[in-house]
């Protein structure tokens, strides 16, 4: 199980260590704010926001790490840079963890991008995303500013009925790896129930052929899934929020973009389960654990 033919590579980004062999170092959890529709948000193009409701879900992400050991990164969504330079203000000032930028235009990927390296943060970002139709001055940017994280969305029509992305991948990490991104992360995709199984089938594919850190949007699932809450009780949604973004973990990915962070309390208990499960293989290989370790931390 998890015959890996190269090496994981295992980073460590803002102190939170992410890859490697599934079992050994606790998965990383992605949650997201300030998202089209988060509630907290009153008005997305100016960046005004409720602060208070803000920090009690980031607050409420930290106690389920502290709970599970499974370490949390955060998916900062926004509009335009604009309203991105108030929310990094306000996270940057409020936690500690991670911040994968995550803003869809190509003008406001760069001002957001100067912006964190203007306030001496860029050793925190994770660009969030690289993709194939990436321009080149987004590139530049990333060079220019030496932000050395990146993650690389593998969405193409010419890939996105196939589980085999790697491919895709060769475009794209040596173009990363040219603008000085050294810690290159991999999501796989998913857009609804059955690109989900594809995407789990890519994680397996280029952990097994690079051992770059892999995961995917596993809640894309549920957001699809239009006639969950309709059609079944309400418990069924929590249950299948727990499953969806658990299948990825128990097929060896590294991360999960679970969602928005609210649902913190939902899924991490499934997840730190999985890892604990593993981390017996990892035992098994006379390898030693963390401390903080979700195997001792849910007991």
């Amino acid at each position: 199980m998890f015959d890996y033919h190269v090496d994981q590579k295992t980073y460590e980004i803002f102190g939170v260590k992410i890859g490697g062999f599934p079992g050994l170092a606790p998965t990383v959890m992605v949650g997201s704010m300030f998202y089209k529709g988060h509630g907290i948000v009153e008005d997305p193009v100016e960046g005004i926001f409720d602060v208070v409701e803000a920090e009690k879900q980031l607050r409420e992400a930290e106690e389920m790490t502290y709970k599970t050991g499974l370490p949390s990164m955060l998916d900062l969504v926004a509009e335009n840079s604009k309203a991105a330079c108030k929310y990094l203000d306000f996270v940057v000032n409020t936690s500690k963890m991670p911040i994968m930028l995550d803003v869809l235009a190509e003008e406001d990927q760069t001002n957001i991008l100067q912006y964190a390296s203007d306030i001496g943060i860029i050793d925190r970002i994770i660009f969030n995303s690289l993709n194939p139709q990436t321009s080149e001055k987004v590139y530049a940017k990333i060079a220019e500013v030496r932000c050395t994280s990146a993650m690389l969305l593998l969405h193409s029509s010419r890939y996105i009925l196939s589980s085999n992305k790697n491919a895709l991948l060769d475009e794209m990490a040596p173009k990363a790896k040219q603008a000085g991104v050294e810690k290159i992360l991999v999501d796989t995709v998913v857009l609804d129930i059955p690109t989900l199984g594809l995407a789990v089938g890519a994680i397996n594919r280029i952990k097994d052929k690079y051992g770059y850190p892999c995961g995917c949007g596993a809640h894309n699932a549920i957001s699809s899934w239009k006639n969950l809450r309709k059609k079944y009780a309400p418990s069924a949604v929590t249950t299948a929020l727990g499953v969806i973004n658990a299948l990825p973990i128990a097929a060896g990915a590294d991360f999960v973009f679970y969602g928005p962070m609210r649902n913190a309390e939902a899924v991490y208990p499934s997840i730190a389960m999985i890892d604990v499960a593993y981390s017996q293989l990892v035992i098994e290989e006379r390898k030693k654990l963390g401390k903080d370790h979700p195997r001792y931390k849910i007991g």
